[in-house]
């Protein structure tokens, strides 16, 4: 079992809206609602290349009831973990009049109390006595403890678990020092998390060895259309560039190249044939609208486009 926590999930709803210009009232062309959040976004591309996650969360109100809903209909398993505030809601706007631009506004969600933290994070160890890995995908909710991401990966690791990590900000620097598995980050997250400047491939992987020095294992740092690099554990460096695809709509791209990465490690790859399948993941996610929506065929189309970066 792979065990994904998402610690923050929400209702996503993605509405298409041509012409879109804020201060006027627009009905939308289609409308779709997904359980999300990142854990879930990339559990739903995990089980469409073949991986079996189950998903847990802090999720309550009438949102989160709705969101049990839609994942049971998708096939997902989620363990999940019920709180008193109602469940975040994100939205994402997406104009096919101006090449598929996407708005996004996304809620902070509400705070979790100290008690239902406790009980996460005892929810989290006692699965962790059945699972091969843990992944901590995105974001943590207010009232979250300062220290609520190291002491995940502490439970993970008295379990012997390999930990993944797709997040950032404040509770990331205590966690690295922990020597977590896998640190999965953008260009962004990993610019804010080292101070550096990062444009280009040769600047990813500048950082991704601050971060490795730092405790992380082994380092993936995407770079949206110009690909993703990284670190192995032996300190060898590649990157992956991103085929041109006809995209409508990126949101859960990471998400999805994580799960491609994930599905590949089971199989037994090492991290950079790995990642090569995560980046065609990544790309697939983009040819429809919903995170982390895509079939195995279209990842299988576009992986012999997937090329070696020069470095």
């Amino acid at each position: 079992m792979i065990l994904t926590v998402v610690p923050n999930p929400a209702l996503d709803k993605t509405v298409v809206l041509p012409g879109f210009t804020p201060g006027k009232i627009h009905r939308p062309r289609e409308i779709m609602t997904l359980a999300g959040g990142k854990g879930f976004n990339f559990a739903r591309a995990l089980r469409t290349l073949g991986g079996q996650p189950t998903v847990v969360g802090p999720i309550g109100g009438h949102a989160g009831k709705l969101l049990l809903d839609l994942a049971v209909q998708e096939g997902l398993c989620v363990s999940a973990q019920a709180v008193d505030a109602e469940l975040r809601t994100c939205l994402t706007i997406v104009d096919p009049a101006a090449y598929n631009a996407l708005t996004e506004i996304y809620e902070s969600g509400a705070a979790i109390t100290l008690d239902e933290w406790i009980g996460l994070v005892q929810h989290v160890d006692q699965l962790l006595a059945q699972a091969r890995m843990l992944t901590i995908n995105g974001s943590f909710p207010p009232g979250t403890p300062a220290d609520g991401l190291s002491t995940l990966i502490q439970r993970a690791r008295s379990h012997n678990v390999p930990v993944f990590l797709d997040t950032h900000g404040a509770q990331l620097p205590a966690a690295l020092t922990l020597e977590p598995d896998l640190l999965k980050i953008n260009q962004f997250e990993a610019a804010q998390a080292t101070g550096m400047h990062i444009d280009t491939p040769a600047d990813a992987l500048q950082a991704a060895a601050v971060l490795q020095r730092r405790g992380a294992q082994e380092v993936i740092i995407t770079l949206g259309k110009a690909g993703v690099v990284g670190r192995s554990r032996a300190h060898h460096t590649f990157g992956w560039s991103c085929p041109s695809v006809p995209a409508i709509c990126s949101t859960g791209s990471g998400d999805s190249l994580l799960a491609g990465i994930v599905a590949a490690l089971i199989r037994g790859q090492d991290l950079e044939e790995a990642s090569r399948l995560g980046v065609a993941s990544g790309a697939a996610n983009t040819l429809q609208l919903g995170a982390g929506r895509f079939t195995h065929q279209q990842v299988v189309d576009i992986l012999p486009d997937v090329h070696r970066l020069a470095l």
